[in-house]
């Protein structure tokens, strides 16, 4: 078989498998570079701005930092997003893009940055010719988050296994939980803060049963498992957790052979399916699994979900379809809100509510309160007006704090030509409520060309970040990341 022709069939198979220190500023950083990769520009509108990739890999210590950094913070910060190393003769956002990660480091007082790529295999193959290959379009990108369960640090995406990487961000490789799983995992599992649980699942584009949950204790070991009907190949991209049942929502985009052929974004979407909410009791899996059918509607993200008077809580971030073309009027009209889905565990009877009509994306909440009933949760707002006037996509001039229970928010605004991404929610080490700890998100500065990490106090989240440490870089937008205390 000739080379590339194994690649082809690799990248198909493939898819079938997402107190303070006082700290002095510092006007002359210590950098250091790592790596440095051959750069390039693209007319892509999501390769652009804030969404241009970086070429070299650095390390960053002896910051400028504003305000005070939080003693008790201990840990890194991380996150990943879509860093293409080689320029794409087309680019499908946001499916597409090489893995890169960025930590900032808290020790002892001490910030530091590091930014790495993650070595796929499919990169590794690309970097070996030097140029994007065609026929790995639809590789493991590793691209989507990056979760600490046990002793591991797992970045995920879409399809694939997940790739193990160690604290300094090196790639170790793809992590199959000691050969007890195949083909894949997705991007959003949940990690149950009163068991350690990794609650994971999978879905197939090939094979059926299409859908497949997985169970994970604190050591990797899964200990249960359980295949789902759908009668479709979807894209499930998260899912969400209460006490008693894990929550899919099953969406009609569907996978398109026509289109992975045709190097073509690999799904259609079929309004007339509608969705399906599928409750799955997460405790006894011979218990048939809930359908509840609806009207279509799309979801990347749940904010959070809970039980309580035999009804289920969801909130989720919803949009009435979602289109596969990847171009700036398609952009335009994706636009999402906050939603509550509240249903009724006896009659099955199902009512949606709009908690917001701003366009926000990316929710965060305190991930102690993951699966329960919680009062507070976060999200990015992106401004559709400013983005047309710079035809630059996911500019987010702020961050919303939703009250869940008072059904009110409030903004933390950023500094006119900067621009955010998905916050973070650090519980602090002595919390006692659910607003303990801090708020932390990447900010990118349109007028310096740099990126700043601020860190936002929840109980004031209107007023100026408590710290903000300013990097001599620019972090490109991406999508996900997490805390991570201990390693």
């Amino acid at each position: 078989m000739k080379r590339r022709q194994f690649l082809i069939q690799s990248s198909l198979a493939a898819m079938t498998a997402i107190a303070s220190h006082q700290l002095p500023s510092q006007s002359t950083p210590i950098y250091k570079q790592y790596k440095s990769y051959k750069s390039w520009k693209s007319n892509n509108i999501f390769l652009q701005g804030i969404n241009a990739p970086v070429f070299e890999e650095v390390e960053i210590t002896n910051f400028k930092i504003s305000g005070n950094i939080p003693k008790e913070l201990e840990g890194m910060y991380v996150r990943n997003g879509p860093n293409p190393m080689f320029k794409p003769e087309s680019y499908s956002y946001p499916i597409e893009g090489d893995g890169m990660l960025h930590g900032v480091y808290f020790n002892k007082g001490e910030v530091s940055y590091k930014n790495r790529w993650i070595q796929t295999s499919g990169l590794a193959y690309e970097m070996f010719e030097g140029q994007q290959l065609t026929e790995l379009k639809f590789k493991n990108y590793a691209n989507t988050n990056i979760i600490s369960h046990g002793n591991k640090l797992l970045a995920l995406y879409e399809i694939g296994l997940p790739y193990e990487v160690n604290k300094n961000l090196e790639t170790i490789g793809e992590w199959d939980f000691n050969h007890e799983l195949e083909q894949a995992m997705t991007a959003h599992p949940k990690i149950d803060p009163n068991t350690g649980e990794l609650h994971f699942y999978r879905y197939s584009f090939f094979n059926t049963p299409y859908l497949h949950y997985y169970v994970a204790d604190r050591n990797h070991n899964i200990i249960r498992e359980l295949a789902i009907d759908i009668p479709q190949p979807t894209m499930i991209h998260d899912m969400a957790i209460t006490e008693n049942y894990i929550i899919f929502f099953n969406c009609p985009l569907v996978f398109s052979m026509t289109n992975a052929r045709n190097n073509s974004i690999p799904f259609v979407w079929q309004e007339e399916e509608g969705t399906t909410i599928i409750l799955v009791d997460r405790h006894n899996f011979a218990k048939k699994p809930i359908y509840l059918k609806t009207d279509a509607f799309w979801t990347w993200h749940f904010l959070n979900s809970f039980e309580t008077n035999n009804q289920i809580f969801i909130d989720f971030i919803a949009y009435p379809k979602i289109q596969a073309e990847n171009n700036w009027e398609t952009m335009l009209t994706h636009k999402s809100n906050l939603r509550r889905l509240t249903i009724n565990l006896q009659t099955h009877g199902m009512e949606f509510e709009d908690l917001d009509d701003r366009f926000v994306e990316l929710p965060a909440i305190n991930q102690n309160y993951l699966g329960k009933n919680y009062q507070f949760g976060y999200t990015s707002y992106y401004d559709i007006e400013l983005s047309s006037r710079k035809r630059i996509p996911n500019l987010s001039p702020s961050l919303v704090q939703y009250d869940l229970v008072k059904k009110t928010n409030k903004i933390h605004q950023f500094k006119p030509g900067c621009y955010g991404g998905e916050a973070a929610f650090i519980p602090s080490t002595k919390g006692q409520s659910e607003l303990d700890g801090y708020v932390v998100t990447f900010v990118y500065n349109e007028n310096t060309n740099t990126s700043d990490f601020v860190i936002i106090d929840p109980k004031n989240f209107e007023s100026d970040p408590i710290a903000t440490v300013h990097l001599p870089v620019r972090v490109p937008g991406g999508f996900h990341g997490n805390w991570i205390a201990n390693l």
